[in-house]
């Protein structure tokens, strides 16, 4: 009887490992398949970059689904602004470029259009690289900024300093815009 214990202990004992060896491959086949999946989750190099570079940074976004560009969505709290709750800033990275793009930030009042350019202008003056634009289609003012990809110049890092800077830009000048609204 002590010998059958014997023989089926060795028997559970070697079962738990080929398990315990089983489950192992299959964490890292999982993790291999995982890391090709997220290189072909973007459809360009530029793309890839800037992901690299905001997980490298440990920089928290979202990305949106696109058939034209990959897109990159962060959060940022205002510091200046009272009246915003978040500043959402979006890269949609081509493969030569990206074009950060902040949300529509006011439907402003049309009604007087020479007051809502000087607005504008007076805005854009103050401000280096991002600019604020009206869209008369929409009906909406929202910032802008593009960047040319360069191979090599770490274009990540020029990705994800836009992204901060027209965040920033929006925070700084939001209450000037929103007294445009109608």
């Amino acid at each position: 009887m002590k010998k059958d214990l014997e023989a089926i202990e060795r028997k559970c004992f070697s079962v738990k490992r080929k398990m315990g060896l089983l489950l192992a491959l299959c964490c890292l086949l999982w993790a291999c398949g995982g890391a090709a999946a997220a290189e072909e989750e973007f459809l360009y190099d530029a793309g890839r970059e800037v992901a690299v570079y905001l997980d490298e940074m440990g920089r928290s976004y979202m990305t949106q689904e696109s058939e034209q560009s990959d897109r990159f969505l962060i959060r940022y709290t205002p510091a200046t602004s009272t009246t915003l709750e978040a500043v959402s800033v979006t890269a949609h990275v081509y493969e030569d470029f990206a074009s950060v793009v902040g949300n529509n930030l006011v439907e402003p009042d049309t009604s007087d259009m020479l007051k809502l350019y000087q607005t504008l202008e007076s805005v854009n003056d103050g401000v280096s690289f991002v600019r604020f634009l009206y869209d008369a289609n929409a009906g909406v003012i929202y910032p802008r900024v593009d960047i040319p990809y360069v191979e090599g110049g770490d274009f990540g890092r020029m990705v994800e300093r836009y992204l901060y800077l027209t965040a920033l830009v929006v925070d700084q000048h939001y209450d000037e815009l929103a007294a445009l609204e109608k």
